[in-house]
């Protein structure tokens, strides 16, 4: 089926152009650079390359560590909602046998075909391979030093369908794990570390290529010791995730990340929590007891944060009018840059001729009018305006 779409503001070349795109079989067929009367013109309604959110770990009651399958069914039929058509099941730091369920659970959905919902590229490993030191809102008695053989049993529970795994590389003795995923190809991410700033940059000839919600679960910046978050803003080889919620991290930090990282290496993330979607108040799951407040982040009962409930299309315009980065710098953020990332660049997070047609479409308040996946509109005639 061919989708005829317009609009005057259409992200081409880190711009908003007029615009009209042709989609079929999938992809992007035809670029015009004119508003041409089709089927659907959406006025000036901004259309930019459909999100993609790299670290997030549940919704609705449900995360990717439960081993449900229904769960990650719900979850990626709703992310089109707010404009993702692509991500990450994050896992976290449970027992060998809970992993080795989450990952069979994920491999299931993945090899399903579900047209009408967000895409799964892949797993991304989280946990356990964290530190003590700095575990998180997690259960610290389920970390786990970084194993090879462990791994290897993931990936095969899996499928081979973990793309991106975290790793404190403190604890990965003679960096092992970090080698043997390098050599896979994998996309490796440092985070819940106290890793020094040499080691880290170690890491980074080694296959290191991102660090984790930036600032948080790691080390604090010092002007002697600069650790994780120094090696995160100075090395220009690394993406840096960052949680945009204004609360995480405080806007001006948050500005500062995206000065260093310019527009091609700040990634913006959700860390959605399983109470994503859920009304503020008191929950208990099967490993933590959190309080969403009205702010929509989860808190422990000693006030650590405990994962967040933002969107993405929220975080995209915090970068711009919470953070005061610019418009280009947001976008990439959620688009080509967690592409490039993940180097599935060559076929997502851009317009462009031959790329998939995977597109979100908000108007100026940041709401979703409409949302492609594969060229096809998956959202409601009530969650979008017909022009």
């Amino acid at each position: 089926m061919m989708h005829t779409i317009s609009s005057s503001r259409v992200w081409i070349d880190e711009q908003f152009v007029p615009a009209t795109l042709t989609l079929q079989h999938g992809r992007i067929t035809e670029i015009q650079r004119n508003v041409r009367e089709g089927r659907q013109d959406f006025g000036d309604a901004r259309i930019i390359p459909g999100m993609i959110d790299v670290h997030t770990h549940g919704y609705g009651g449900g995360d990717a560590s439960d081993g449900d399958p229904q769960t990650l069914r719900r979850w990626r039929r709703y992310l089109p909602q707010e404009g993702v058509t692509s991500f990450l099941p994050g896992t976290v730091t449970r027992s060998e046998a809970r992993i080795l369920q989450a990952m069979q659970a994920i491999r299931t959905v993945m090899e399903e075909t579900d047209n009408d919902s967000a895409r799964i590229p892949g797993i991304f490993l989280q946990g356990p391979y964290t530190s003590h030191q700095y575990p998180g809102a997690y259960d610290p008695y389920l970390i786990q030093k970084p194993d090879i053989a462990q791994f290897d049993r993931f990936m095969a529970a899996c499928g081979n369908h973990i793309i991106r795994v975290g790793i404190a590389v403190e604890k990965d003795e003679n960096h092992q794990l970090l080698k043997h995923c390098a050599k896979l190809g994998l996309e490796i991410a440092v985070g819940f570390s106290g890793v020094s700033y040499q080691e880290m940059m170690q890491a980074v000839r080694e296959g290191a290529h991102s660090v984790i919600h930036c600032f948080n679960s790691m080390n604090p910046l010092h002007h002697r010791a600069p650790g994780l978050p120094g090696a995160a803003l100075s090395c220009d080889e690394l993406f840096t995730e960052v949680i945009a919620d204004g609360i995480h991290v405080h806007p001006a930090v948050v500005n500062i990340i995206g000065r260093c990282k310019g527009k091609d290496r700040l990634v913006v993330i959700t860390d959605s929590s399983r109470y994503k979607g859920m009304k503020p108040g008191y929950y208990e799951s099967v490993d933590r007891k959190v309080t969403i407040g009205e702010d929509g982040v989860g808190r422990l009962s000693d006030g650590r944060l405990a994962g967040s409930c933002i969107t993405m299309i929220q975080s995209v315009l915090n970068l711009q009018h919470l953070a005061g980065l610019s418009e280009v710098c947001a976008i990439n953020a959620a688009t080509i840059n967690p592409a490039r990332m993940l180097r599935l660049d060559d076929h997502l997070g851009l317009i462009r001729t031959g790329y998939d047609a995977d597109l979100t479409v908000y108007d100026d308040r940041g709401q979703i009018l409409q949302t492609y996946i594969a060229g096809r509109p998956v959202l409601g005639k009530e969650n979008h305006d017909e022009r």
